[in-house]
């Protein structure tokens, strides 16, 4: 018997889609809401959350939360609650231009995630590996909205 359920798709959100989304609001926030709301679940690493937290100690980011009220801790725990965490054990060197950025290749393959939603051109350039696609915001709230 077929299940009526739809399954609900996986996904690793890239920094600055996070930062986007909490900080500056538009259609990053829209994803984070799709997952508030279990239209999909959303997948970190510490080596993730960890680089989130190095960009929000950025000057220009930092002045632009503090003066929204918003404090360092609660953006990550903001992120850790809706996230859950995996242990990206796998190692792949994918991204030549920028090594940093294969821990969102190898978190997406420890959580069996689907997609990466990114606005970064070095993993956007790579479009996918194995059956993880790597899309930009609108294209991933498109796919959400079918």
């Amino acid at each position: 018997m077929p299940s009526s359920r739809k399954r609900v798709p996986k996904a690793v959100l890239d920094t600055n889609v996070w930062v986007s989304a909490l900080i500056w609001g538009g259609r990053p926030s829209e994803v984070v809401h799709a997952a508030e709301d279990g239209m999909i679940k959303i997948f970190a690493s510490k080596e993730i959350i960890e680089e989130i937290s190095q960009v929000l100690e950025y000057p220009k980011i930092k002045r632009v939360y503090e003066a929204a009220g918003m404090r360092h801790e609660e953006l990550i725990e903001t992120i850790i609650g809706i996230s859950k965490l995996v242990n990206a054990s796998l190692k792949v060197t994918l991204i030549a231009e920028r090594p940093a950025d294969d821990k969102f290749i190898e978190c997406a393959l420890a959580a069996g995630a689907g997609y990466i939603v990114s606005g970064d051109r070095h993993l956007l350039k790579k479009a996918g590996y194995e059956k993880i696609r790597i899309v930009p915001v609108g294209e991933f709230l498109g796919i959400l909205k079918k």
